[in-house]
């Protein structure tokens, strides 16, 4: 078959990380619309979806993806158990193995539309023997495509925009870095050391630009620096933005704070220096994922010591602490480590899009 605007793709997303789920498969449902489809999201919380498609809360579900062409639908709670209403799509994807309604699923034995699992992102190497693994359906026999997202040629990618090149290349053109400052960007969770990182901040007697997320985190960050007093250090509020205006705030630091998988991912494409709070998990599952990505950029820093001070802070960070003389190394060598992670984004970026890749399995497999 081939790929034309009619061919439909239905996207399957239940909201368990607030907005990093929904982030995700948002994202995806608007590159893969990018790439000819006619797209149509399934989601059961679809007011998460109103912040990052950039609509009021009033806004019905029905209108929330007319501006970018999806159709947006809610996953109804009696689905679940009874029947669904849904006609089934020529591709199916389920978001990180969220489970299809039973009914929707059973009347895909019919229709034998290409099945994906899109799986949550990890740099660890037992994902590239997984990923475009086939597993078969017991009850219908159909076959299930699991895709991985990674940060290797051997994985599914990262999602890429066919125009984010040039959109990059466009913002800094127009908007230069106010070089007489360090431009931080800070989104992260509420558990992590928040006092501990404002205390760092204003022990670098640099001045600073901090533009703060609107989130729980950002709040509590906000409260920390006026409890301190903090000088030397700017504040901006920023109010929840857009899905596709998230790039830019990246694209003008000089270091950003990042957390969950999307705004991650997204640090890594665009070659800032980050500090990633990943998601916690049980078992500290969530240390080894972020020791496999740090693996994989240690080959791009020159400077073996500064990597390791790299490391050693991303993980004092995800277990609850923060030192300021390391933050202080990193920043007096800011040239050296955004080298490392520019020359990383280059090569991601090289090996291609998630979406394009999917958009090619699905036209041709």
């Amino acid at each position: 078959m081939t790929c034309t605007q009619s061919q439909s793709i239905d996207i399957f997303c239940r909201v368990i990380d607030n907005f990093g789920d929904a982030g995700v498969m948002w994202r995806l449902a608007r590159a893969l619309h990018a790439e000819g489809f006619a797209v149509r999201l399934i989601i059961d919380e679809p007011g998460t979806l109103k912040y990052l498609a950039g609509c009021l809360q009033n806004c019905p579900t029905e209108k929330i993806g007319e501006a970018e062409g999806i159709t947006v639908c809610l996953w109804e709670k009696d689905w679940d158990e009874g029947a669904c209403t849904l006609q089934c799509a020529d591709v199916v994807i389920e978001g990180f193995a969220c489970r299809l309604p039973p009914d929707y699923q059973h009347r895909m034995s019919q229709r034998k539309p290409k099945w994906f699992n899109i799986d949550y992102f990890s740099a660890e190497d037992w994902i590239e023997g997984c990923h475009l693994v086939p597993s078969i359906d017991p009850t219908s026999g159909l076959i299930k495509i699991n895709y991985f997202p990674g940060v290797t040629p051997a994985s599914g990618g990262l999602i890429i925009e066919n125009d984010y090149e040039k959109d990059k290349a466009a913002f800094e053109k127009s908007s230069p870095k106010d070089d007489r400052a360090l431009n931080i960007f800070f989104f992260a969770y509420p558990y992590g050391p928040i006092e501990a990182i404002v205390r760092a901040l204003n022990e670098l007697n640099y001045p600073i630009k901090l533009s703060i997320s609107k989130s729980e985190a950002g709040s509590l960050l906000n409260s920390a620096l006026d409890k301190l007093n903090a000088r030397g250090i700017h504040r901006t509020l920023l109010p929840f933005v857009a899905q596709k205006d998230f790039d830019p705030l990246l694209w003008k630091s000089d270091v950003a704070f990042v957390r969950g998988e999307d705004s991650a991912a997204r640090a890594m494409i665009a070659g800032v220096p980050f500090l990633w709070h990943i998601y916690h998990q049980d078992d500290e599952v969530h240390m080894v994922k972020l020791r496999a990505l740090q693996n994989r950029l240690k080959p791009y820093f020159k400077d073996e010591k500064l990597f390791d001070t790299w490391c050693e802070l991303q993980e004092m960070m995800n277990q609850g602490r923060f030192s300021a003389p390391s933050l202080k190394k990193l920043i007096d060598n800011l040239v050296d480590w955004r080298q490392a992670t520019e020359a990383f984004a280059t090569d991601l970026r090289q090996m291609g899009s998630l979406s394009r890749k999917l958009s090619q399995i699905i036209k041709n497999g």
